[in-house]
């Protein structure tokens, strides 16, 4: 946990309490709870697509396509700039994702007290790095009442967008490891 906390602090330095959260909950339960028709999974995927080339900011690396979730790294963010720089379609993405929705046990069987256990575990074990967060009593607090009202999902914080413009969709590891073969990343194993 402290290792998948660290990587994302070393590579988002801005991000807080609330975008870390959201990368552990990704990493949990994928992408059930984004699921719409097939449609609708390439109508989103084209919009924030073209939002992407809106803000280009002309990185083409793509050795930075693909970011394990959470601590587990089972689930993994594939960032846009891989169909804006022709690695994969649309439809092949789109295909990872609804592939990824049969990955996603954690959403079928989804409590809210063993979601809050395990937040509680990474803020017990990660304390002394997600402490030094700005922000984090407060972000702390509001992801409190937020789950004490029965709601989980949250976006990435006004900061973390004002700063690392994130374009991405979730889908399992091995979606990535099936379909991208050719594709030169970094290994996403734990």
């Amino acid at each position: 946990m402290r290792g998948a906390v660290g990587a994302m602090l070393d590579r988002y330095p801005a991000a807080t309490l609330q975008d870390i959260y959201k990368s552990m909950f990704q990493d949990r339960f994928g992408v059930a709870h984004m699921l719409g028709s097939r449609e609708a999974v390439v109508a989103y995927i084209e919009r924030e697509l073209r939002m992407l080339e809106d803000s280009d900011d002309g990185r083409t690396n793509a050795d930075s396509y693909f970011e394990p979730c959470g601590w587990r790294g089972d689930f993994v963010r594939v960032d846009l700039r891989a169909v804006r720089d022709g690695a994969m379609s649309v439809d092949e993405l789109a295909t990872m994702f609804i592939n990824s929705a049969n990955k996603s046990p954690e959403a079928n069987s989804f409590t809210l007290r063993a979601w809050v256990a395990e937040w509680d575990t990474i803020l017990e074990a990660c304390y002394a790095s997600l402490s030094a967060i700005e922000g984090f009593q407060r972000d702390s607090t509001l992801l409190a009442e937020m789950i004490a009202r029965g709601e989980y999902v949250v976006h990435h914080s006004r900061r973390y967008n004002d700063l690392y413009a994130p374009h991405y969709r979730i889908v399992h590891k091995s979606q990535v490891e099936s379909v991208l073969q050719s594709i030169a990343r970094p290994t996403i194993e734990r």
